[in-house]
């Protein structure tokens, strides 16, 4: 079971990481409706993630994971610490903020 949840983290692409906010240009991920940047205005307007803090952005393939690197980086930490969002919809993902879901499908 653990190799399945590894799998899963380790199939996450960057799609920014660097500082600021994402430019319009950034490929919108294959099969997504929410660009980037509108993905990380949606985490900036939760108020979920501190505004202090530089954020990574990842995804799969139904999902954007913007993670705050104050405490490090990496596909696996934004997993299973970062603010995940919907790449079709752009809703945030309620309850558990990371990975549950997916992680028991793999299961």
């Amino acid at each position: 079971m653990l190799v399945s949840c590894q799998t899963e983290h380790r199939s996450l692409l960057s799609v920014w990481n660097k500082s600021g906010q994402p430019t319009i240009e950034i490929a919108t991920p294959h099969g997504f409706t929410v660009t980037p940047l509108e993905a990380f205005r949606i985490a900036q307007e939760s108020g979920r993630l501190s505004l202090k803090h530089h954020w990574h952005i990842y995804s799969d393939t139904k999902f954007y994971y913007i993670h705050d690197t104050f405490l490090g980086d990496g596909t696996r930490r934004a997993f299973k610490q970062g603010l995940r969002i919907d790449g079709k919809t752009g809703k945030i993902q309620e309850g558990e903020q990371v990975g549950a879901g997916d992680a028991e499908e793999a299961f």
